[in-house]
């Protein structure tokens, strides 16, 4: 007589673990720009005179990044 072995599941869990990679690189690249920017506010100068680094330039990109990035990212 046999006995008879159930198959084990195997989950592919590469996506989720790609996601959470993505959060957190997302999470720090938007949240470094949130602190970069209320810097900004505190001590101006931080923009080091280029047009590129002013505080109207990187406000979207910061809330862009946490809202879409890494929010999406996380959800």
């Amino acid at each position: 007589m046999t006995a008879v072995v159930a198959k084990q599941d195997t989950y592919n869990d590469k996506v989720v673990r790609q996601f959470t990679v993505m959060a957190v690189v997302w999470g720090i690249v938007g949240m470094t720009l949130g602190v970069l920017l209320g810097a900004q506010l505190a001590w101006p100068a931080l923009n080091f005179d280029i047009p590129w680094l002013t505080y109207s330039r990187l406000r979207p990109l910061h809330t862009s990044a946490v809202i879409f990035a890494f929010g999406g990212s996380a959800l």
